[in-house]
């Protein structure tokens, strides 16, 4: 299974929590989520690119590995498992030539509607973004799924203009170097 997912900036976090409201899209309470990333020496564009991650949410520790399932963006294979050991975890992605990537922090509160997943995140330093997922075969049309998760952001009032094509990772980095990331 892979993960197709589209991802927008969130201008008025209220408006769109109401227009959640009316089609029954209720959000869970906000868990925090703080991440580290692990990251080879690959841009994002190359085949091999992907990424690892050290997520600490509710008094556990999960590893994801997220690689690419085309070259389009958002359409990713993604595994998890949980560990025992961060540091032994560090050890091994460091021997393999994974290097720390950048830290994130968010609150994320999570929605089901129908197949989809809707995760409302506030990322410190970043501010409030939404995504909409669908998890989706192998075959499956990209194109197709993204257009199908949003018209259900088109709903909720979300603009095409506001869509991130950029993973919280890449945008935190580019915070990081002081470039001005999105509008807050």
């Amino acid at each position: 299974m892979r993960e197709i997912e589209v991802k927008a900036r969130l201008r008025n976090k209220i408006d769109f929590l109401a227009a959640a409201d009316k089609l029954g899209i209720a959000f869970g309470q906000p868990i925090a989520q703080d991440d580290t990333t692990y990251e080879a020496d690959l841009s994002y564009d190359d085949p091999n690119w992907n990424i690892f991650r050290l997520r600490k949410q509710s008094g556990k520790l999960i590893l994801t590995m997220k690689h690419k399932a085309s070259s389009r963006s958002r359409d990713n294979y993604e595994y998890e498992t949980l560990v025992e050991n961060e540091s032994e975890v560090v050890k091994m992605l460091e021997r393999l030539g994974y290097k720390f990537g950048v830290e994130i922090n968010k609150k994320r509160r999570i929605a089901k509607y129908n197949d989809l997943e809707l995760c409302l995140d506030e990322i410190e330093h970043l501010g409030n973004f939404v995504e909409v997922e669908k998890l989706a075969g192998d075959d499956a049309d990209v194109d197709a799924v993204q257009n199908e998760l949003w018209i259900l952001l088109a709903q909720l009032g979300i603009h095409q203009d506001d869509r991130i094509h950029q993973g919280y990772d890449t945008l935190m980095r580019q915070f990081n170097s002081g470039f001005k990331v999105v509008p807050l």
